[in-house]
């Protein structure tokens, strides 16, 4: 069965998780995909952003501060199931390996 990412799944799944990070919500009607809705999270250590169209695209930002690299970035198509849930995983294990989920 395919799972749905959207801003319920996170407030859901993710948000409790972050409690060292700023989360700041935001929408927009008319994107690229159709409507977006964006969950941005910044800690002193790694930021970044989780975008959910309407139009069922998954993009996933991630930057460590501390490094200054880039640790995720993609835009992934409505059908590309199992990738969204790597990354969602890849981002998961990524936060814990920081510590910065509690």
């Amino acid at each position: 069965m395919k799972k749905t990412y959207n801003i319920k799944w996170f407030k859901d799944n993710i948000s409790e998780l972050l409690c060292n990070y700023d989360i700041e919500y935001k929408s927009f009607k008319n994107g690229d995909f159709g409507a977006l809705n964006q969950v941005e999270f910044n800690s002193d250590k790694i930021g970044g952003n989780i975008d959910f169209w309407g139009l069922d695209w998954l993009g996933v930002f991630l930057w460590d501060y501390k490094k200054e690299i880039e640790l995720i970035n993609v835009l992934l198509e409505p059908s590309e199931y199992n990738k969204k849930e790597e990354i969602i995983n890849d981002l998961l294990k990524i936060l814990n390996n920081n510590n910065e989920v509690v």
